[in-house]
């Protein structure tokens, strides 16, 4: 089977490591969108590159930015690209022409099935000229963020589901809603989960190590995340623990204003890094941590809490969305109810508290790649079987 995987780079981890399992069973193509908000991102920083617009190979960009080991994700593809945009508007003459010399691309490759992952609308208005090729689309925040509405991200995807004979979401609990409020029937949604990103694990800094004291909160800061009730929490633990460390990473997006952090007594302290984080940096803060918290207020699936299974370190997340998919109670991590700042100060002084619980946890994170639950060769087998589906209607 020939498959194209158009995916945007807020996604490349996960497309990456989809792309190693994929590019193993089938001939595959990877495109990723480039847009000029977009060259800086959790994998790479390419902004004081000059990219022509248009199709450009990425391995020769990417090379210097992933070491040998990521490299490894795109070794086997067929090809693999970037559709660079130079246009900072999406809805632009010049956007329209490079979104034509990405479609007039694709089509060259006479594929089998075009997988669309996330789709923009930079590529919205040119997918009907794919419809004799079988779509099969992804959505991976079927519901949207509180806070983080987005109107192009809303018409991209009304504007491309007509024409998808198959579409993909990423946890189990929010199909039904999803199928109801876009009128799918069940059987035209299939559910795949996602793996660990291990990916993370190719970057490597000597020095960090766990001092079963550090608690992390990471990722982009934003309302639905529950950083206040981060900050309720860590006055709490501190309370009762003494010399605890929390470490906040990630900036704010654009529409959100974080709380201050509050003071913490008996030596624990809150330290903000609020600058763009490089893959270096983010193993070496993942490595520090002894748990990581996840307290938001509404979800889908987090990319945070795989980062943290690629490091070994167990969750303490809400039981929202599909976070109870991915994070198993007393197992993997802890659940607790959304908006309980005793909850999660309860589960994060049970954790620091008790080696032994965390070893056990930490056991209960390995014991997800013995059996391959979080494994991608298992995530791939389920796309493969939506491609399957899709070219046969």
């Amino acid at each position: 089977m020939r498959i194209v995987y158009y995916t945007r780079t807020g996604f490349l981890e996960a497309a990456l490591s989809f792309a190693r399992e994929l590019s193993r069973r089938a001939e595959l193509h990877l495109i990723v969108e480039l847009a000029p908000d977009s060259w800086q991102t959790n994998l790479f920083n390419l902004q004081a590159k000059r990219l022509r617009s248009g199709i450009v190979p990425a391995d020769s960009v990417l090379l210097g930015h992933f070491p040998e080991g990521a490299q490894a994700y795109w070794r086997d593809l067929a090809s693999f690209n970037f559709v660079v945009y130079n246009a900072p508007r999406s809805v632009h003459p010049s956007a329209w022409y490079t979104s034509y010399q990405a479609i007039r691309f694709v089509k060259s490759l006479a594929p089998d099935v075009v997988h669309l992952d996330a789709p923009s609308l930079r590529t919205a208005w040119a997918v009907p000229a794919l419809h004799r090729t079988p779509l099969v689309m992804s959505i991976h925040d079927p519901e949207p963020h509180a806070g983080r509405t987005n109107w192009r991200e809303a018409v991209a995807e009304r504007l491309t589901y007509p024409y998808a004979n198959r579409t993909i979401i990423f946890n189990r609990s929010l199909k039904r809603q999803f199928c109801l409020q876009y009128r799918l029937s069940d059987e035209e949604v299939d559910v795949v989960r996602l793996g660990i990103y291990d990916i993370f694990r190719e970057w490597t800094m000597d020095g960090a190590t766990d001092d079963g004291r550090t608690v992390l909160f990471f990722g982009r800061l934003s309302a639905y995340k529950g950083l206040d009730v981060f900050y309720e929490a860590a006055t709490q633990v501190a309370e009762r623990i003494p010399g605890v460390h929390f470490i906040v990473a990630g900036r704010a997006s654009h529409s959100y204003d974080p709380p201050r952090p509050p003071t913490l007594p008996r030596g624990c302290r809150i330290e903000v890094i609020d600058r763009y984080i490089t893959n270096t940096h983010l193993a070496w803060i993942f490595r520090r941590a002894s748990a990581v918290a996840c307290p938001y207020v509404q979800a889908t699936q987090s990319g945070v809490i795989l980062t943290s299974y690629a490091f070994g370190k167990p969750v303490v997340a809400t039981r929202v969305g599909g976070l109870p998919e991915y994070v198993k109670d007393g197992v993997t991590g802890i659940l607790i109810p959304p908006g309980d700042s005793e909850a999660l100060a309860c589960a994060l002084v049970e954790l620091l508290g008790n080696e032994h619980l965390r070893r056990r946890l930490v056991s209960g994170i390995e014991g997800l790649r013995r059996t391959g639950d979080l494994c991608w060769h298992r995530s791939a087998d389920q796309l493969l079987a939506s491609y399957t589906t899709a070219a046969a209607t």
